[in-house]
């Protein structure tokens, strides 16, 4: 039986339909064009867009609408100048769904693949699936011209003795403040270094009554929700995977006493006044909602929380600060920034233009393009770039410097062991939000919980060959 040929079109609905995609696909004429090409797809009568005038783009929609409409602006003057038609699209911004993964793989499979991909994910279970092409020439050309990557998203690129990936930027990461609310009730919110202390804290600056709310986190499904968990369970001394990345250990007595410090922390009486309505059933936009609104005194965030703040011209960008991560009780002081990367697609039908585009993100006008327009949340990828004028002068931005350019690479998830296809993949199942999602309904107590994320942890890991326990 012939295989159907995957369209651009049908790779929008391909996996349950478009949960990892927006179909928000957008076209920028090329110059000049032929009357018949009236479709990239080749659909409706008219041929196919060849190699040479087509480009296919798929880029990461985030909570900035500044950032999305740089990175789309440039992609498509980029095509207008080179006289080719254009198909562009988002990836979802947020939540772990896999349909990326599964989208991708399916359009390379069919013969129909994206150019290039610019997102954020772990590229280790997309370079299992063999869906990146080798760019080590180009990754090692940008090094050649702005110096060496931080650590942590370099390493990330770096699979299998070449780069997957060329580093565009780093991503901020942490807390968010309001500095005023926290001044107001006495409270240095710098100085505060540990999870208790944090969360007496929000108690206290909390009005329920004038709706000012400490705490602005939720344990729900969510991106943000699992960068939480994952760092609180950290705190507590426990992890998922082991040094090697080979191993789950998630069924710990260290991560059972931080699920039971969340769960005191959503269903204690004696926090209620500090969490917002709804926060259980939260989703990653909406933390960002609230902390705009006012609602909010303290959240975490990838930064786009205070970039569109200053964007939007709002009063409490000014009184907003950004605030390391805590830790503890176990360890306190651990953090790092991950990267966005560009990818050229296996199968790329125009490889040439793709690369071409990869790069020329990287002149550096497109760079303080991209750190202008996304303050304090783009941030250099490479060493020497945090040096640059427009980088030096942002207080807030040279917060997170240290954490940007860590050696020890702190990489969420998969720590302390390295990023790994089967941690990417766990990340991404939202086990580590269901275990809180299970005790608050009622289904299970905390132990239990933890042992049956530890079971579903487990499994996953084999799928993807390692040996799990």
């Amino acid at each position: 039986m012939a295989r159907s040929k995957l369209t651009r079109r049908s790779f929008l609905q391909v996996s349950g339909g478009a949960i990892g995609l927006a179909a928000l696909a957008a076209c920028a004429a090329p110059a000049a064009p032929a009357p018949e090409d009236t479709t990239a797809s080749g659909e409706g009568g008219a041929p196919p867009l060849t190699s040479s005038d087509s480009l296919w783009v798929l880029h990461k929609q985030d909570y900035h609408p500044a950032y999305n409409d740089f990175m789309r602006a440039h992609i498509e003057n980029f095509a207008a100048e080179n006289n080719l038609a254009l198909d562009v699209a988002f990836t979802a911004g947020f939540g772990g769904t896999g349909a990326e993964e599964q989208k991708i793989g399916a359009a390379v499979q069919a013969g129909d693949p994206p150019d290039v991909w610019i997102d954020n994910r772990a590229p280790f279970k997309f370079n299992q699936l063999g869906v990146l092409q080798d760019v080590t020439d180009l990754q090692e050309e940008v090094i050649a011209m702005y110096g060496e990557a931080a650590a942590r998203p370099k390493g990330a690129v770096y699979l299998d003795g070449k780069y997957v990936g060329v580093v565009l930027h780093t991503r901020s990461d942490g807390g968010w403040a309001r500095k005023d609310i926290f001044d107001a009730a006495g409270i240095d919110i710098a100085a505060i270094r540990t999870l208790d202390e944090l969360r007496d804290a929000c108690l206290a600056v909390s009005d329920p009554d004038n709706e000012m709310f400490g705490w602005g986190m939720t344990p729900n499904q969510s991106g943000d929700g699992s960068w939480m968990l994952e760092r609180i369970v950290q705190g507590f001394g426990g992890s998922w995977a082991d040094e090697t990345g080979q191993y789950v250990t998630i069924n710990s007595p260290e991560a059972v006493a931080a699920y039971e410090w969340v769960i005191e922390t959503y269903t204690d009486d004696k926090y209620a006044p500090m969490l917002p309505p709804g926060i259980l059933a939260w989703t990653d936009s909406s933390n960002n909602e609230a902390y705009l609104g006012g609602k909010v005194a303290y959240t975490q965030n990838a930064g786009t929380v205070y970039a569109k703040a200053v964007d939007d011209g709002l009063p409490l960008a000014e009184t907003t600060v950004f605030h390391k991560p805590v830790g503890g009780p176990a360890i306190q002081e651990f953090f790092g920034l991950g990267g966005m990367n560009e990818h050229l697609i296996t199968g790329a039908k125009n490889a040439e233009y793709g690369k071409k585009l990869i790069m020329s993100f990287h002149e550096q006008d497109v760079l303080e393009g991209i750190f202008s327009n996304a303050v304090s949340y783009a941030l250099p990828a490479y060493v020497p770039q945090w040096d640059w004028e427009l980088i030096t002068s942002n207080p807030t931005t040279m917060l997170m410097k240290d954490g940007a350019l860590d050696p020890s690479g702190w990489n969420g998830f998969g720590w302390p062991g390295p990023e790994t296809a089967q941690s990417g993949a766990v990340d991404e199942s939202n086990i580590d939000t269901d275990i809180v999602a299970n005790v608050i309904n009622g289904s299970m107590t905390v132990e239990e919980a933890v042992a049956d994320a530890h079971r579903k942890a487990v499994e996953i890991f084999k799928e993807f060959g390692a040996p799990g326990e």
